[in-house]
């Protein structure tokens, strides 16, 4: 009988034993841990043997690796729900082929939208993982008005909204790569900023541009085919043609006017990347002064024609070289 009620009495003792002693120890090493890898703000309690443990880490990976060393300990365990360590979220929108997606990781009731003109098509957040231990990133002032001038201009590109910064991705011109860059500077701060653009020579040689002038796709791929096949290439530092190439300028001039008068095009010259880039452009512009005059003199309307400078070509080999693009 007395041994009978010695029993309450050790379960009593095992019980203020645990909470007064070993759970503040566990708790200690389990915070110790916590903050030996990196964790910000950590926050350690035992319910019994189960860790329930709150903070931010920076990535996914850390987030397993601090539960796995946790784990580790014995008399203690990690279940899905006692892991509460936040990440950082992110964003990602981006646009190819005309459709918009969008990617990231993001909480549960975080409204991702995009604005006015800009349209979206159902499942475009299909990609969007959301999750309650995340920290969202903030929506900077004026980011929508940034979404609507960067993808303004046709092309596929994205922009990536991080903790630590924006970067900005795809199709851009030399100079929409400046305008885009400063626009996203009044949004995040400069030095947060960052680029992985491919410079093109103009917006009409984006992948994927579709002229607006002629729709018909049998006689834009014919035209297309002429031109193509009737380049010109200036000599280096040389406004005059050599050889026979007037005589292809007269062949584009043929297939503009069989194409018909509601054609418009940009004629060009893809300047040189060595040297002085204003003489070279300037110079560019009086080489496709050269090709325009040859195609109005052989019947092309001067109104279909319009000249624009083109940007320095990633390609050595377009250097100097003449281009008749289909607007």
């Amino acid at each position: 009988m007395a041994i009978l009620l010695l029993i309450p009495s050790i379960g009593y003792f095992q019980k203020q034993y645990f909470f007064d002693t070993l759970k503040p120890a566990l708790e200690s090493r389990v915070l110790r841990i916590l903050e030996e890898e990196g964790v910000v703000n950590p926050v350690v309690r035992l319910d019994y043997l189960d860790v329930v443990m709150k903070g931010r880490v920076a990535t996914d990976a850390q987030r397993v690796r601090v539960a796995s060393k946790v784990e580790s300990l014995p008399g203690v365990r990690v279940m899905p729900e006692g892991n509460l360590l936040r990440t950082y979220g992110w964003l990602r929108i981006g646009r190819r082929d005309g459709r918009f997606t969008v990617r990231g990781v993001v909480t549960k009731n975080r409204e991702v939208w995009l604005p006015e003109p800009l349209e979206v098509t159902p499942g475009w957040d299909r990609q969007l993982e959301r999750r309650t231990t995340v920290e969202d990133p903030k929506r900077p002032a004026g980011w929508g008005d940034f979404l609507r001038s960067y993808f303004k201009e046709p092309g596929n590109r994205s922009v990536e909204l991080r903790v630590d910064g924006m970067t900005l991705e795809g199709d851009a011109t030399a100079g929409l790569r400046s305008d885009w860059l400063s626009k996203a500077s009044e949004v995040v701060d400069k030095s947060l900023i960052g680029d992985k653009f491919v410079l093109q020579p103009t917006v009409y040689h984006f992948p994927g541009y579709r002229p607006q002038s002629l729709t018909d796709e049998v006689v834009l791929e014919q035209l297309r085919l002429q031109l193509n096949g009737n380049k010109v290439t200036f000599r280096n530092g040389s406004e005059e043609l050599h050889g026979g190439d007037r005589d292809k300028i007269i062949l584009n001039a043929r297939a503009i006017i069989t194409a018909g008068g509601q054609g418009r095009y940009v004629v060009g010259v893809h300047p040189a990347r060595d040297g002085n880039a204003t003489f070279n452009s300037q110079r560019a512009r009086k080489q496709a002064e050269v090709v325009m005059k040859i195609l109005v003199e052989h019947g092309v309307a001067a109104g279909q024609l319009e000249i624009e400078p083109f940007g320095v070509s990633e390609d050595k080999n377009r250097d100097n070289e003449v281009e008749i693009v289909v607007r």
